[in-house]
């Protein structure tokens, strides 16, 4: 009833059809899955601070400015006056001898008294319990979780922080570069997995 032309413009019509459906869901499907979700998450931040200039090319060290991840559950956010200890006497200039952008917002909100109102990027549901300090004392390092901070300009989500994600360091074998009291505890608690993995480890 159709001629063969017509025919063939419908057969490519639906094959382009369903090729679309199969890219979308399988995109659909990468982008929604639990280890992806939220990967790549990068907010706009009040100023432009580079990791990468600091912890990389500076190499400054990460508890340097997060001064409370090795002691108790929260890395914390630096306070102005930590930036100050360094930019009251670095205040790098352009060719034209103004003050750069990133460096003239933090002067003002010092002179101002007023915190930045930083953008959060690395967080776990309110359900979940964290602690920085005892992750570190377990030789987990900052990377491990938060990616290769040192290279990234403008900081983002490395890994999803989901709970899959977390359940597959936890239950990697102990090995020897584990420090000795992440050994004496998992002999106590008579597991031979890196890190506990019963519910009441993370949700309280």
């Amino acid at each position: 009833m159709f001629t063969r032309k017509f025919e063939r413009r419908v057969y490519i019509a639906v094959g382009v059809f369903l090729l679309s459906c199969a890219i979308g869901l399988t995109f659909g499907a990468y982008v929604l899955w639990p280890s992806n979700l939220e990967t790549g998450y990068q907010p706009e931040q009040p100023l432009p601070f580079s990791h990468k200039l600091h912890a990389g090319d500076l190499k400054i060290p990460c508890l340097y400015c997060h001064t409370e991840a090795d002691r108790g559950p929260q890395a914390t956010v630096p306070p102005l006056s930590t930036c100050m200890k360094c930019h009251e006497q670095v205040q790098t200039k352009d060719e034209a001898g103004h003050l750069k952008p990133g460096l003239a917002i933090l002067l003002d909100h010092w002179n101002r008294k007023a915190p930045i109102a930083w953008q959060k990027v690395n967080d776990v549901a309110d359900f979940v319990y964290f602690d920085h300090s005892r992750h570190l004392a377990a030789g987990v390092a900052c990377q491990d979780c938060h990616g290769p901070v040192e290279t990234m300009e403008h900081m983002r989500r490395a890994n999803s922080l989901k709970m899959s994600w977390c359940l597959d360091c936890h239950r990697q074998p102990l090995s020897e570069k584990d420090p000795p009291a992440v050994h004496e505890r998992a002999a106590r608690e008579g597991r031979t997995s890196h890190a506990p993995v019963n519910c009441a480890t993370c949700h309280r």
